[in-house]
């Protein structure tokens, strides 16, 4: 039988990968100290987890040097916490200032609570909305299930009364509600992110040697609209996820057949036009993704004079 922790695990999978994500991203950070030595703990924080890598951030320039010796250490004592069924951290690299910026930008003390006149329990609901909480548990046979579920969907009714008052709307696509200010529901705001996200992947992916601030700038001219949905550091996370997602469908070998898709790979990784791409740029950047591979890399067997005939041809 699986236990609670597997459950919940399995659960937020199913969500799909960045949810997840997100959600081993704030474990590390709450597990952090007492998972790695005191030297780590006093100098390298936990910055973001994306498709299996760890970035991690250091203002100690020795210990950021010194990263790659003590980095399997830290890899097996977060997988023996979090990666019981298959290695849920594959690699560990230095944040980057993007990113670093968003870490401080989420972990920052949020502001004071906004003060309201009224409270929860000063709310009361109408008979006919009560009625209409009390006719949807009248099939549940328990008494004290009854009960409880009854108390919950009139704490519900209260809640969504409550919200109202405070300048909650119905969400621009769905019925559910959100705050005063806002366009979509949390659900529907997450569904227009990754609308955007897709729409910049087709840029990076058609053009990878764009700068992120360029690739902003053609999606914002195509979507004027959208412009305060795609922020700099969003587009720099989409660089990332592209990154690693192609890297994840990579084998490479001497039969290999996806010159192309690693040529893009490295365009993409150095923000290099095919005719700057070299032999050694090559090999260096996969050297550095190479954990992100589908499967192992043998780089002295490796040969690159595919990527000559791209280059002449692009």
């Amino acid at each position: 039988m699986e236990n609670i922790e597997d459950i919940l695990h399995n659960s937020l999978r199913a969500l799909g990968e960045e949810n997840y994500d997100k959600f081993l991203n704030s474990e590390i950070v709450v597990h952090w100290d007492t998972l790695v030595d005191e030297n780590i703990r006093a100098n390298v924080r936990p910055v973001a987890l994306e498709h299996g890598v760890l970035f991690v951030h250091s203002t100690n320039s020795a210990i950021k040097d010194q990263l790659k010796f003590f980095a399997e250490d830290i890899l097996d004592a977060l997988n023996s916490k979090f990666g019981k069924v298959e290695r849920v951290v594959k690699e560990i690299r230095p944040a980057k200032p993007f990113q670093v910026a968003a870490f401080k930008e989420r972990t920052a003390k949020p502001a004071p609570p906004k003060i309201v006149a009224t409270a929860l329990d000063d709310i009361s609901l109408t008979d006919e909305e009560t009625a209409r909480c009390e006719m949807s548990v009248q099939k549940i046979a328990d008494e004290d299930l009854r009960a409880v579920t009854l108390q919950t969907l009139l704490l519900r009714a209260k809640a969504q009364k409550f919200k109202l008052a405070d300048g909650w709307h119905k969400c621009k696509t769905c019925d559910a509600l959100c705050a005063a200010g806002e366009t979509f529901c949390e659900v529907c705001r997450l569904r227009e992110l990754e609308k955007i996200r897709r729409k910049l992947f087709e840029i990076f992916y058609d053009t990878p040697w764009l700068t992120s601030e360029e690739a902003r700038k053609i999606f914002t001219d195509k979507f004027p609209n959208l412009r305060d949905r795609c922020p700099p550091d969003f587009v720099n996370s989409t660089r990332t996820s592209l990154i690693q997602l192609l890297a994840g469908r990579l084998t490479l070998d001497e039969d290999n057949d996806g010159s192309n898709e690693i040529l893009r790979l490295v365009m993409l990784e150095r923000r290099l036009p095919p005719e700057k791409v070299t032999p050694a740029i090559i090999r260096r950047t996969l050297n550095e993704l190479h954990f992100n591979f589908a499967s192992p890399t043998r780089f002295p067997r490796y040969k690159f004079s595919k990527f000559r005939n791209l280059k002449s041809n692009a």
